[in-house]
Parts: C-alpha cells; sequence; structure tokens
C-alpha cells in the first residue's frame, strides 16, 4: 500500500512542478491591463452549471479582444460591468488569466501539497511494514 502513496504523491510532485513551469513561463511573457466583465458562459458539468467570465480588454497595441476566462466558478464570481485586472499573451492573446493569486497558483499549490501528504503516508506506511518485518 506505501507504495501506491508513494507513486502517487510522485506522480503529484510532477505535475505540481509542470503546472509551476507554465505558470512561470507565462508571467514571464504577460503583459496586464484592465478587462471588462460582458457576461458569463455556461458550461454543464456534472450536473450542475459552471460560470466563466467573458472578458473584454485592449492589448498595450490598442487592439480589443474578448475571451472566455479558463477559470469558471458556481455561482458566478463576476458580474457584467465588473472590471478584473487581466494578465495576456501578447503572442496569444487569446491566453488569459484574470490576475489573482488563486487564477495562478492554485494548481501548483494544490498538487504540490497532495504530493507531499501523498509521499508522507507512502514512506511512513513503507517505514511501519518494514519495522513490523
Amino acid at each position: 500500500m506505501g507504495f501506491i502513496f508513494l507513486a502517487a504523491g510522485i506522480a503529484m510532485g510532477v505535475i505540481c512542478l509542470v503546472t509551476l513551469a507554465r505558470t512561470r513561463r507565462f508571467l514571464s511573457q504577460a503583459h496586464e491591463t484592465q478587462a471588462e466583465v460582458v457576461g458569463n458562459h455556461s458550461r454543464r458539468h456534472n450536473r450542475k452549471n459552471t460560470y466563466y467570465p467573458v472578458l473584454r480588454y485592449l492589448t498595450q497595441e490598442g487592439a480589443q479582444h474578448e475571451v472566455v476566462s479558463p477559470v469558471g466558478s458556481n455561482p458566478p464570481r463576476y458580474r457584467e460591468g465588473d472590471r478584473v485586472p487581466l494578465l495576456y499573451n501578447p503572442a496569444n492573446p487569446q491566453d488569459v488569466r484574470i490576475h489573482n493569486f488563486l487564477n495562478l497558483w492554485l494548481l501548483p499549490l494544490l498538487f504540490g501539497f497532495m504530493g507531499a501528504a501523498f509521499l508522507l503516508v507512502g514512506v511512513l506506511a513503507l517505514s511501519a511494514g518494514a519495522l513490523r518485518r
């Protein structure tokens, strides 16, 4: 049983490092602007609607873009007319993140903490098994 937890912890650690690297790469390229929430796009997940804010923003060059945020919630987190800080990739203006801590760092933190917990349980289970022998 300990090997399963150990393997799961290692896998989550790898996912943590991958999501951390992607977030850091995005931040190194991103420009910041203000976006206006112009609506919410709903998608059905597990018999519940999840609402993704539709964001309109201007790039530094003055081009206007309208994108659906990759992060949604239920109930909707933002209302039409709300202004939010936005990070966008100038090479791909559809690649955006609302600039707040959770939108940027939730996945690396989640997989990091879960990976550490699974590793700890795996090591403890293997140690306890070795002591019983």
